[in-house]
């Protein structure tokens, strides 16, 4: 019997067995297409599905010696036909396959036009290629594999072999596809590129123009050129035909910017159609758009003196309620100041310059040195208890040792004293306080009250730590019979009133409400920055005081159908959100984005989602973030792919501003920190020689002929040539020479144009020199160790673990505003940290531009030795001329100068060292009291005596025959 051939039913295959096998019954099968299965039936009436893809299986057909098989996956399972004719089976297995992919080519062909469809929008996004490798791992998986092409001529497997290589695309394979895409675009854009600007744009520009992922960052440095950036990449948009003008929105912080950015456009693309536009101005238009009509504006937006009348008003009125009074005292009992443990500080310097920031003061406005002492005289006041603080004890008590003894509180009626002992249950004292002396301290001035019968109360910060500081000091009092009449809460706050306590906490309320509304905060937000504050319980107590004020303010917008500018961004967020407001900007370009806010992150986030395909675009550097306390989160530009999604970062390399002294300076100063991103910057100009010049000179004009300006303004003036720009920068308005002052510098030096700017002024601007003012330590000093509110710092983006990161910014700023040289003057005694880290780090400054003075050259040996961060300055007394520390009052350390030259004198080993060189003068300390050791005459020979020997009372009687200043002591 001969072999069977496939009987060509048009969708149908009779599969019959060899010859041999039916004669021993072996029934053929018959195979029917149709257009979504493919259907085996049996002889008996059975029949299964054939898995499309169990045709792709290279094991599908299996020859053997005499007979062949197919294996064919079904919804059953596999079905193996075995004992078929050899050639038949081929031709029966072809036959399968070839309408299996003639099945699948509609499907396959549709999808790879849609996968090149998708390629061909534009930028290979990373959205657009996962995209493109889903749907094509989606057609693979219907065949895995092909099988030789070469048995299906007649079949177009182009697509399916397009597929296959596209399923299998990786990030190696998205880069190539990138690279080919810029490649390609800026070869057709040459020109636009070469003209869009005055200067052809820099490479890294073009690239930044022509980059379109999800996201992208562009990292600019300062003077890189960013707005020229942000106009080549908007005139690419429209020329490359992928945008129209109205489908691009470009966003900055202020009307200026906007409108300068508007007018570039303008300038540079004709009349193109393209907008820029504010914050504000974009949300004030999406609510104008949902409502129909422009919101009006209330007269409380933009004046802050009305606004803080109003708070002050509402907080009066709330005042007259019980149960808010009592909210109110609480506050200032327990929570007016931060939370800070003295033992955690290192040095009593630094504890101070906590107490100085913070300006802890008692409610009756006195300064105190801890804030246990702050604490009991604000329950002093509370009982009803008059006192007073740090008065002379009643007996004389000053001895060379002692100076009169000062106990901190005195209640005059009834005659008790009280001390507040800085100890822990141990004993302990904080780390930067010596530990015997404090205790032996303690001991004489118990002996003291002992001896004379005085009366005190001792009480101890452990018991403050411990939460019964109150209980304890209300114990003692009973004790000695002194009975408390607690003040009537009308009381208390009239005193609070009477010393300005109540007008000043209305002047927070009205900072936290203006913060508060800023933060457009969305449901459970607020909840969470409460858990995360330093001191979640105070923040709690103050927001009880501050929602009631947010509800007056919000009624009266609501009565008077007004919002303000915080409005403009959180009802424009509510409307994008909701859909109420529906976006036609495909392009959303952000110009200085290290200064976006989480709301302003918000509304950009939801505009870029509410449109299909749009792409977000940010010109920013994080290097110059300086606007936290308005709410800026530099967490946005650092963290950007996290926050935002797939991105693509440029870093824009090439500044026309500064020179590359000023760059190495200002780059490797701001990059100490190291959560700033890394980022290289070429300059164009070059020169040899530093070109930040540091002027150290004593800061009491009175006591130089020349003032320390007008030096550096003399040394301008002869290098600059005439008309060169001059900025002065200071980090506070007060630093600047004021408007009279700038006036006659003008005339003085009419060759040259000047101008005063505080720090944050000057950003964005630049000159030909910079004059750095204010260059101090300290709360108004530069970096500022002013503290922001703890109620305010808990509104305020997370702060920074890095000390001082966005002072160290705002330094780079300053610097980076020059085009040839930036001078910075400074008295060293009380000298910025930046510039004796600049010093200490050896920085490439020029040093030798103007004469400086031994003391000013020294200034490292001539700090405070008791607070360790005070730095001591000359000082006059009535006894004469001395060096006191510049932390007085909290430390009250002085030292007498070099007796014979008047300059400062520093500690090596036992003994004082003048500082001058030329006269090296030196003192030995006495071992036992710490008192300078006296040359005296004596019966037999000289000695060396304690200064603080006295013929009767307290004495110290330490005397030494010879002592020997080693040479190897000196410097």
């Amino acid at each position: 019997m001969r072999e069977s051939s496939p009987q060509a039913l048009q969708n149908s295959l009779i599969i019959q067995p060899h010859w041999l096998l039916r004669l021993f019954g072996r029934k053929p099968v018959t195979l029917t297409v149709s257009l979504s299965v493919m259907q085996l039936s049996f002889a008996n009436g059975s029949s299964v599905s054939v898995l499309p893809d169990s045709l792709a299986n290279p094991n599908g057909l299996q020859p053997g010696v005499f007979f062949s098989t197919l294996s064919l996956g079904t919804n059953s399972g596999v079905v193996r036909l075995s004992g078929l004719p050899k050639s038949a089976a081929v031709k029966h297995y072809q036959w399968l396959q070839r309408h299996w992919l003639r099945q699948l080519q509609p499907v396959i062909t549709s999808t790879a036009a849609a996968i090149e469809q998708l390629l061909a929008q534009g930028y290979p996004r990373a959205s657009r290629l996962t995209q493109a490798v889903a749907l094509a791992k989606k057609a693979v998986a219907r065949f895995e594999r092909l099988p030789d092409p070469a048995a299906f001529t007649e079949l177009d497997l182009n697509p399916f072999q397009t597929l296959l290589f596209q399923a299998g695309w990786g990030e190696k394979d998205f880069e190539l596809l990138r690279e080919r895409y810029i490649k390609k675009e800026l070869a057709a854009y040459q020109g636009f590129f070469d003209t869009v600007e005055s200067k052809p744009l820099t490479d890294k520009q073009r690239q930044a123009c022509v980059i379109d992922e999800d996201n992208n960052l562009v990292l600019a440095g300062a003077g890189t050129g960013k707005t020229s950036t942000m106009v080549g990449r908007a005139g690419y948009l429209v020329q490359s035909g992928q945008a129209r003008a109205d489908e691009i929105l470009m966003l900055a912080f202020a009307n200026k910017a906007a409108l300068e950015m508007e007018q570039r456009l303008e300038e540079r693309l004709g009349d193109c159609g393209i907008k820029a536009s504010t914050f504000h101005k974009l949300g004030k238009d999406i609510i104008a758009s949902v409502e129909g009509k422009q919101p009006s504006l209330t007269p409380l937006a933009d004046d802050a003196k009305l606004l803080a009348k109003q708070v002050h008003d509402w907080f009066e009125q709330h005042l007259q309620q019980p149960a808010y009074q009592q909210l109110v005292l609480d506050y200032f009992q327990h929570y007016l100041y931060p939370l800070a443990n003295p033992f955690d500080f290192q040095t009593e310097g630094e504890y101070f310059d906590f107490i100085l920031a913070n300006d802890i003061r008692t409610l009756k406005s006195e300064k105190v040195k801890s804030l246990g002492e702050c604490l009991i005289a604000n329950h002093l006041l509370r009982q009803g208890i008059d006192y007073q603080y740090e008065a002379n004890y009643e007996h004389p008590t000053a001895t060379v040792f002692h100076r009169q003894y000062q106990p901190d509180f005195y209640l005059p009626e009834y005659g008790i004293y009280i001390e507040f002992y800085g100890i822990d249950r141990q004993g302990n004292t904080a780390p930067y306080i010596d530990r015997e002396q404090y205790h032996a301290d303690m001991a004489w001035k118990q002996e003291l009250h002992k001896v004379h019968g005085t009366r005190l109360i001792t009480l101890y910060h452990y018991q403050h730590r411990e939460g019964t500081l109150y209980q304890e000091l209300d114990k003692q009092l009973a004790a000695f019979g002194v009975v408390a009449e607690p003040l009537p809460a009308e009381a208390v706050l009239e005193t609070l009133r009477e010393f300005g306590a109540i007008s000043a906490f209305a002047a927070l309320l009205a900072e936290l409400l203006k913060r508060y509304r800023a933060n457009c905060y969305e449901p459970g937000q607020l909840d969470a920055v409460i858990a995360k504050a330093a001191d979640p319980d105070q923040v709690q107590a103050a927001m009880s005081l501050l929602l009631p004020v947010v509800d007056d303010y919000q009624r009266l917008l609501l009565a008077e159908n007004q919002i303000d500018f915080d409005d403009m961004i959180g009802k424009a967020i509510a409307y994008v959100k909701t859909g109420r407001f529906q976006s036609r900007w495909r392009f959303i370009l952000v110009d200085e984005f290290q200064d976006i806010s989480d709301a302003r992150a918000r509304l950009v986030t939801y505009l870029r989602d509410s449109v299909p395909d749009a792409s977000l675009f940010c010109v920013g550097d994080d290097w110059q973030a300086i606007y936290r306390f308005t709410g800026s989160d530099l967490q946005f530009t650092t963290d950007f792919a996290a926050r935002f999604g797939p991105t693509r970062v440029t870093s824009l390399d090439q500044t026309f501003r500064f020179n590359n002294s000023i760059s190495d300076v200002a780059s490797r100063f701001v990059q100490e920190n190291p959560q700033q991103v890394r980022k290289p910057l070429k300059t164009l100009r070059r020169v040899d020689k530093p070109a930040v010049s540091l002027l150290r000179a004593d800061n009491n004009e009175n006591s130089v002929e020349v003032s320390r300006l007008v030096q550096v303004l003399t040394k301008i003036s002869h290098l600059a040539a005439p008309g060169s720009s001059v900025y002065l920068l200071g980090r506070f308005g007060f630093n600047l020479p004021d408007k009279s002052e700038l006036q006659r510098l003008a005339r003085q030096f009419s060759t040259l144009k000047l101008e005063s700017y505080s720090i944050h002024a000057s950003k964005g601007k630049e000159a030909d020199y910079v004059v750095l003012l204010g260059l101090e330590n300290g709360k108004h000093g530069f970096p500022s160790r002013k503290q922001t509110h703890p109620l305010l710092e808990a509104l305020l983006p997370e702060s920074e673990a890095y000390a001082f990161a966005e002072e160290r910014r705002l330094f780079y700023v300053a610097l980076t505003r020059a085009r040839h040289r930036v001078y910075l003057i400074t008295d060293m005694a009380v000298a910025s940290d930046f510039v004796v880290e600049l010093l200490t780090n050896k920085y490439p400054l020029t040093l030798d531009e103007f004469d400086t003075s031994l003391s000013q050259q020294l200034f490292h040996l001539i700090k405070c030795i008791k607070c360790k961060t005070g730095s001591m300055v000359p000082k006059t007394g009535p006894f004469g001329a001395f060096f006191g520390c510049n932390k007085y009052p909290l430390c009250n350390h002085k030292e007498r100068g070099c007796s014979q030259c008047g300059s400062p004198m520093t500690r090596k080993d036992r003994f004082k060292v003048c500082i001058n060189d030329s006269c090296n003068h030196w003192v030995p300390v006495c071992p036992k009291c710490g008192a300078e050791m006296v040359l005296r005459k004596g019966p037999y020979s000289n000695f060396w005596g304690c200064r603080n020997y006295r013929k009767e009372g307290a004495s110290c009687g330490n005397r030494e025959q010879v002592i020997a200043f080693e040479s190897a002591l000196s410097r």
